[in-house]
């Protein structure tokens, strides 16, 4: 019985690391080119709509990397929470999350500051502000994505006018 599942524990490991292997392929090959890093700030406002943060960075992060990644631009991305301590160099978009909640009846609004850092050099985008009126009837965190994706889309046009002089 012992060698049984020593056997077992052994192909156990053995599958795990083969399909471990071509995730670290491609993290190789990411760090070729430039990273972008993303890093997302909880909003300080206590009393908004909503404020769960982990959950909001996770879904920027989702949503986020998903728009990003259908631009192909020459970077990877990395995405970090907070912003202490991170020195100013290299590529970083920072977005400053300050609210998700409605404005008017029926309406749902994302709100964050962004701003890209160029090697120490600013470009301040200003607050990004996506309004999206979701169907009645539809799950809430199908209508928070669909907002969180509307903002990723309009940081990432800023995005190619400004850095990638994509139109």
């Amino acid at each position: 019985m012992k060698i049984h599942s020593r056997l077992s524990f052994f192909a156990l490991v053995v599958c795990l690391l083969g399909a471990l292997n071509p995730l670290l392929a491609q993290e190789s090959e990411a760090t070729d080119q430039e990273t972008m890093l993303v890093v997302v700030s909880d909003s300080l406002i206590h009393n908004r709509a909503y404020h769960n943060d982990l959950d909001m960075y996770i879904r920027i992060k989702q949503n986020f990397t998903k728009v990003f990644e259908k631009e192909e631009w020459p970077v990877g991305l990395k995405f970090e929470r907070w912003g202490a301590g991170i020195p100013d160099d290299g590529l970083q978009l920072r977005i400053y999350f300050q609210s998700l909640e409605s404005e008017t009846i029926g309406d749902l609004v994302f709100r964050a500051w962004v701003t890209l850092l160029e090697d120490g050099e600013k470009t301040d985008f200003k607050i990004i502000r996506v309004r999206t009126y979701p169907r009645p009837g539809r799950q809430p965190q199908d209508n928070m994505d669909e907002v969180i994706t509307k903002a990723a889309k309009e940081i990432a046009g800023k995005l190619n006018e400004h850095k990638f002089k994509k139109s």
